[in-house]
C-alpha cells in the first residue's frame, strides 16, 4: 500500500482565483442553493488579493489537486476590544471528506486567528446540515442558542439607505 502524499495548507494567492470561484460553485451546489454564486475571479483578485482585502482563502491540496478551502472575514468584538474570526464558508470535496481535510484548514485558520490577536472565531452553520454541525461541535464550537442570525439582501439594504431601487447601495 502506498503511502498518500501529505496534505498542504496554504494561504491562496492570485493565481488561484479562479479555483477559488470554482470552490465557492462547488460549495453553492452542495448546499442545494438555488442561486449560482455571483463571485467572478476579477471580484477575487480586487477584494481578496486587491489594496483592501476584504477576505481571505486557506486552501489544501493533496494528491496533485485542489481538495477544499476556507474563505475567513476578519471582524472586531467590540465587547472584547479585539479583532475576531468568521469562517464564512468551508468546502471540502465530496470524495475527500473524512480524510480530516476539514479539521487541517479550520486548524490553519485558527492559528492565523491567534496571529492575529483574535478573540474568538466564528461560523454559521446551515440548520439542516447536520453533519456539519456535528463536525463544527467536534471541535469545540458551540451552537448559540440565544443568537437569532438576520440578514437584510441588497434590496433591502437600498431601501433602508434610501438608495432609489437599481441603484448600487
Amino acid at each position: 500500500m502506498t503511502a498518500r502524499p501529505p496534505l498542504i495548507v496554504r494561504a491562496a494567492v492570485a493565481a488561484d482565483a479562479a479555483a477559488i470561484v470554482a470552490l465557492i460553485r462547488r460549495l453553492a451546489a452542495f448546499e442545494r442553493s438555488e442561486m449560482m454564486p455571483a463571485l467572478t475571479e476579477g471580484a477575487v483578485l480586487r477584494d481578496c488579493f486587491g489594496p483592501q482585502p476584504k477576505f481571505s482563502v486557506l486552501l489544501a491540496e493533496g494528491d496533485g489537486r485542489l481538495r477544499g478551502g476556507v474563505v475567513l472575514l476578519d471582524a472586531y468584538s467590540s465587547w472584547a476590544g479585539k479583532p475576531a474570526m468568521i469562517v464564512h464558508d468551508l468546502y471540502v470535496e465530496d470524495g475527500a471528506r473524512g480524510r480530516g481535510i476539514g479539521r487541517q484548514l479550520l486548524a490553519a485558520a485558527a492559528r492565523l486567528a491567534v496571529e492575529r490577536g483574535c478573540c474568538r472565531f466564528d461560523v454559521t452553520v446551515l440548520s439542516w446540515n447536520r453533519p456539519a454541525r456535528a463536525f463544527y461541535e467536534g471541535l469545540g464550537f458551540v451552537a448559540l442558542e440565544e443568537w437569532q442570525p438576520y440578514r437584510l439582501d441588497a434590496e433591502g439594504l437600498r431601501r433602508l439607505a434610501g438608495a432609489p431601487r437599481g441603484e448600487r447601495a
